[in-house]
């Protein structure tokens, strides 16, 4: 027993755990970047469908438009299914899009939030090292 608390001693007092822990934040840190930037690409390609939706003189139906509407339409419609119209009396309103994109919206404020929390972690564990 003795011999196991001086090893997990030394290894406390070692480099190793926060040059670990600067590793894994740094790994965070790239996949945080790269969601962050594969929800800004989706998110233009929602308002970009949504946009062509409305212009009456684009098929968004024909090649260079229906891609926004391929990509699109599941996420759409899975904001659909949980969202109903809502009614009126004679007539109904659609709000999910609406939802959604305020929903991409959150998905990227969070994800700045988290990488700015990670950023002064690795600030953190470089001072540390620095300091050892």
């Amino acid at each position: 027993m003795i011999i196991l608390q001086s090893i997990f001693d030394s290894f406390l007092n070692s480099d190793f755990p926060l040059i670990f822990f600067h590793h894994i934040a740094v790994f965070l840190l790239n996949i945080i970047s790269y969601a962050y930037i594969a929800v800004k690409f989706f998110k233009v390609i929602c308002y970009s469908k949504l946009t062509f939706e409305w212009l009456p003189m684009i098929n968004p139906y024909i090649w260079p438009f229906s891609f926004f509407q391929v990509l699109s339409t599941p996420y759409f419609q899975m904001w659909s299914k949980i969202l109903p119209p809502v009614k009126f009396e004679k007539s109904s309103v659609e709000i999910s899009a609406l939802i959604a994109l305020e929903a991409l919206n959150s998905i990227i404020y969070f994800l700045v939030k988290f990488t700015n929390i990670l950023v002064a972690f690795l600030q953190e564990i470089e001072s540390a090292m620095q300091i050892l």
